[in-house]
């Protein structure tokens, strides 16, 4: 128990406002919770332990891998995949709640399956490429992260599909990461989902609730095969949709940290936007559409799938949790949608209103971070208009004066912005 509320307890007896056996009944429950509580340096100590052990072994039998012959090679390489198996099993039998045990052993087993699988490839010459590598590698290590309830282990997981599926989707010509980067989420999303109900402000809930945005966000653009134009209203959509997930988890587990989806819901579309605030890139999108194939175009579809999602979540949202939902950033999305169509016709209106759209979006948002007394909230507003502003910088033929003072009023914008606020705060 902290040593003020001991002080403090005694205190409240000698007033007569609790009694001896009130502060007994505090002291234990105290005492319950810190034994309860997990001792995070012995996990982050257990896993970097996991690693290192792990790694040692990689370095002794790579010095002297070529004195070995096929079949001590062989043995070898399962070998660390054996230990490793023990240690789970001794785990799950053994030591079954033990967050250390469980953490340091599925981070072994994982990397213990992955020196197999390319060492066994490796002596017996298979043939096979990086994406199917970490296709097999991510596949054979799903089941730990639920028969060791290791968090750590889920987040290697996303790490490796999040690979897997630039891997194959990216950088290697002819392949594509779906389905199977999906079915991967799928498979991967309820262990998340206990992780969130279960320990909402734990360190690996925050670091899972920053990762899964970025995994979504980063191999979306691995669905891009026909019509490349409608991936950019497709990810205005996404980007809306995780921030409705965002506000959907903050709503049903208050102690959520979900700063990572509400990141990617703003800063996301703030930044196409800023891209598109350029007249040329409008026009790029009209020569690269063609509007004989979109109907049948798979970017067509998933902007529509990922459109209707967000529908149903903002509706939900709305009437079943009387949620704020109906803000600037999660009504993007359309506002996007109609701004595309509009730049088919004609792209002059399409940049024009993009840019009337940041300014009143920086606007509105540094008044609201003004009201809310949110500093966060203030300086994305304030970074909007200054990225509008240097945005133009680049393509209006402006007096460099006048764009001297321009910088020079936001610049102090900032300064006086966020001096009023924290001096407001410790009012």
């Amino acid at each position: 128990m902290p040593k003020y509320l001991t002080s403090d307890l005694a205190e409240l007896i000698e007033a007569g406002i609790i009694n001896a056996e009130t502060a007994d009944a505090i002291e234990a429950f105290y005492a319950n919770k810190r034994e309860s509580r997990p001792n995070w340096i012995l996990i982050a100590f257990g896993i970097l332990g996991a690693l290192l052990t792990g790694l040692g072994i990689i370095l002794i039998v790579a010095h002297n891998w070529d004195n070995f012959n096929q079949v001590t090679k062989t043995i070898i390489a399962f070998l660390p995949l054996l230990i490793g198996q023990l240690f789970a099993g001794f785990t799950i039998l053994r030591k079954s709640g033990n967050v250390v045990w469980q953490e340091a052993s599925a981070v072994f087993m994982i990397f213990a399956l992955g020196a197999c699988i390319s060492l066994v490839s490796q002596i017996y010459h298979l043939l096979g490429d990086l994406s199917s590598f970490l296709f097999w590698w991510t596949l054979l290590s799903l089941p730990l992260m639920y028969l060791l309830r290791s968090s750590m282990a889920s987040l290697l997981i996303w790490c490796g599909i999040t690979y897997y599926g630039c891997q194959a989707g990216y950088f290697e010509w002819g392949k594509t990461a779906s389905p199977w980067y999906w079915l991967f989420v799928l498979a991967v999303l309820p262990y998340y989902y206990l992780l969130s109900k279960r320990a909402a402000a734990s360190n690996f809930a925050n670091f899972h609730h920053f990762l899964v945005p970025m995994s979504l966000v980063v191999v979306l653009g691995t669905e891009s095969h026909q019509q490349s134009s409608w991936m950019f209203p497709a990810y205005f959509s996404l980007f809306g949709l995780l921030h409705l997930v965002g506000t959907w988890i903050k709503h049903w587990n208050p102690v959520s940290h979900i700063s990572g989806y509400q990141l990617a819901g703003k800063l996301g579309p703030l930044g196409l936007l800023m891209w598109f605030s350029f007249l040329w890139t409008w026009g790029e999108l009209r020569y690269h559409y063609k509007a004989e194939f979109w109907l049948n175009a798979q970017e067509f579809h998933l902007f529509l799938l990922l459109t209707m999602l967000n529908i149903a979540l903002l509706l939900w949202l709305h009437f079943r949790t009387q949620t704020k939902v109906f803000s600037a950033f999660n009504l993007l999305p359309f506002v996007f949608a109609i701004l595309f169509f509009i730049s088919m016709l004609n792209p002059l209106i399409s940049a024009v209103m993009t840019n009337l759209l940041l300014l009143g979006i920086g606007v509105v948002t540094v008044l609201e971070g003004s009201r809310t007394n949110s500093i966060t909230t203030l300086n994305i507003g304030l970074l909007t208009l200054t990225g509008l502003l240097i945005c133009r910088f680049f393509d209006l033929k402006i007096d460099f004066v006048v764009r001297g003072i321009l910088f020079i009023i936001v610049g102090v914008g900032f300064f006086l912005g966020n001096y009023w606020l924290i001096k407001k705060k410790k009012v």
